[in-house]
């Protein structure tokens, strides 16, 4: 039997968070529950905190946990890879669930997030999401099924869910960084174009260099090196996160944009390239004026994917689109739809992880008693990522 009570890490307005207890929810017949292990603390928790909460909700979608209950349906429910799951097993998620029958979903593919507008996405409010539907299940927490993010004791997984069998010997604070993984996965996905064709510019003698020296940055140039390119650049400005996001990546340079003019990195990316310019750029970083800086950078025919702008809406910056789009000949690619597509890639990279120091990613490893605190270290100067355990 489980307890009554489960602990939670309750977002209740600007910086602000209370630590509450809720009755722990019963699986329905096509449902199921976890006990949290480790939730990792994504940008977009950080993004969120300092802003008004509509209501009380329990953030964090980066998720890893033991099965503690399951209804009968749930393997019919559930999109489980590597499954059916039973009490016991470790699963890990993906946040969105979609409704599968509104426009965006029968024309892009049930599961692709962002393009539904009825979607449900755990431990992220509805009317943060920027969608024009109806919220389809409350993140209030008073609401039960109370427990649906993932900086609580308990997360239950609703129908349509897609997760991951975790194996036993991946550690859970590994699992969890699924999400940001499969983000840059699919950062490079839309970087590679059909073999041979003149637009081709991410290939194994490519030049790629990465804006941004958080955590998808650095994923981004793991898995740019996985795929074999030449060389990879990164550009950040905190001296602890650019030596994380190299030794991780094996990066072939790094720049700081703090002791550097945009001028001098622009020219450093064109020595390096052999005078071109670089061949992919994948712009990481929440800045929109990096937006600006890659198309500088790369070559002509080149290819850059904006990932880290998503949450910059109203915020203008001035381009010559002649100079820099069309007389380039440039691939810009905006981004912010994913699928469990390239999730289920980015998980069987992360079965590598004898091979790949993940928990190097980590700096701030905390509880739920300690996560405001965590929340409010994020623009230091040594945090890297953080992380809730369990």
């Amino acid at each position: 039997m489980l307890k009554e009570q489960g602990r939670a890490a309750v977002w209740t307005g600007k910086r602000n968070i209370e630590i509450m207890e809720f009755p722990i929810p019963v699986a329905g017949e096509d449902g199921a529950v976890i006990k949290v292990e480790d939730a990792a603390v994504c940008g977009t928790d950080g993004h969120l905190f300092p802003q008004e909460a509509l209501k009380p909700s329990i953030l964090g979608h980066e998720v890893c946990g033991r099965v503690v209950d399951i209804g009968k349906r749930a393997n019919k429910t559930l999109n489980v890879f590597g499954g059916p799951i039973k009490v016991g097993d470790r699963v890990v998620l993906y946040p969105w669930i979609t409704c599968g029958k509104c426009g965006g979903c029968l024309t892009f593919g049930s599961g692709t997030c962002t393009v539904c507008d009825d979607s449900f996405v755990y431990g992220i409010p509805y009317d943060k999401l920027g969608l024009n539907g109806k919220e389809r299940i409350s993140s209030d927490v008073n609401i039960y099924p109370h427990f649906k993010g993932g900086f609580g004791e308990y997360l239950y997984i609703f129908p349509e869910t897609y997760i991951w069998k975790v194996p036993e010997d991946m550690p859970s604070q590994v699992a969890a960084l699924l999400d940001p993984l499969a983000v840059a996965v699919r950062a490079v996905e839309l970087a590679c174009t059909c073999p041979g064709i003149v637009e081709e510019a991410f290939t194994t003698n490519a030049t790629v260099t990465i804006i941004g020296d958080g955590p998808v940055g650095a994923l981004a140039a793991l898995v740019s090196r996985i795929m074999g390119v030449e060389k990879i650049i990164i550009i950040g400005g905190r001296n602890k996160r650019l030596a994380i996001a190299s030794e991780i990546s094996q990066a072939d340079y790094v720049i700081n944009y703090k002791e550097t003019s945009p001028d001098e990195r622009i020219k450093k990316v064109r020595d390096i390239s052999g005078g071109q310019g670089a061949d992919v750029v994948l712009q990481c970083s929440n800045s929109p004026e990096s937006f600006v800086e890659g198309l500088e950078m790369i070559r002509r025919m080149g290819t850059l994917v904006e990932v880290g702008n998503m949450v910059n809406v109203g915020t203008n910056v001035s381009i010559d689109p002649a100079r820099l789009i069309c007389l380039k000949h440039a691939r810009v690619m905006g981004m912010s739809a994913n699928s469990p597509k390239a999730f289920n890639k980015a998980f069987h990279i992360l079965k590598r992880h004898n091979k790949i120091s993940f928990e190097k990613l980590y700096t701030h490893v905390g509880s739920i008693d300690t996560l405001k605190n965590t929340l409010n270290s994020m623009k230091d100067d040594n945090y890297f990522k953080g992380l809730v355990k369990f």
